[in-house]
């Protein structure tokens, strides 16, 4: 019974405490309001998304409302602003990259269209698996088939690692190496590998 009172505490104590976030946000908004869509304005070149971002910033002061002790509210707003455009970038620009590759994709299945083809080059690209599988460090394997066979861009792939994004890079810079070191020294042409991943 008393657990239950407890826990019962605990879920009214956060919704009085998301209750007073939304009224610090709304009070932000209502005095900065006009300033926040300027700075977004003044960030992107994209008046379509304007909305997107200043709804982003509301709910993200929602979440985790200023500090109190902040004394340049406005400067705090502008580099809220700032990061919330550059993870929309981010995300743009990896839909972008995703759709470029599922184009490409879909259209090197066009020029594979005769069968003999399509197993050949499924049998090449599992010999270069078996490669990446014999010839690389657990780590430098493991971030070359996080990009390439599960198809994740760089972030996350380093987050399904557990590891931050530049060790990511690293590791998967000195596995390609690798692997196109062991293509030159078996006289097979490194960049058809690359083109096969």
């Amino acid at each position: 019974m008393q657990s239950t009172l407890k826990a019962n505490k605990s879920v009214k104590a956060t919704d009085t405490e998301v209750q007073n976030n939304i009224r610090l946000a709304t009070r932000i908004f209502d005095e900065y309001g006009d300033a926040i869509r300027e700075m977004i304005r003044f960030l992107v070149n994209n008046e379509s998304i304007v909305d997107d971002i200043f709804q982003d910033l509301f709910v993200s002061l929602v979440h985790k409302p200023i500090p109190p002790g902040i004394e340049n509210i406005r400067g705090y707003l502008y580099r809220a602003v700032k990061n919330d455009v550059l993870d929309e970038a981010i995300r743009t620009k990896n839909y972008r990259i995703r759709n470029q590759k599922y184009a490409e994709l879909h259209t090197e299945q066009v020029r594979y269209r005769n069968p003999e083809d399509v197993v050949i080059l499924s049998e090449e690209i599992q010999k270069l698996f078996n490669i990446v599988e014999r010839r690389l460090m657990p780590h430098e394997r493991e971030a070359v088939i996080q990009l390439y066979r599960f198809d994740r861009d760089n972030n996350e792939a380093a987050e399904a690692m557990c590891i931050n994004r530049r060790s990511f890079s690293r590791y998967l810079c000195t596995g390609l190496k690798k692997i196109c070191r062991f293509a030159r020294e078996n006289e097979q042409d490194p960049t058809d590998l690359s083109c096969i991943l």
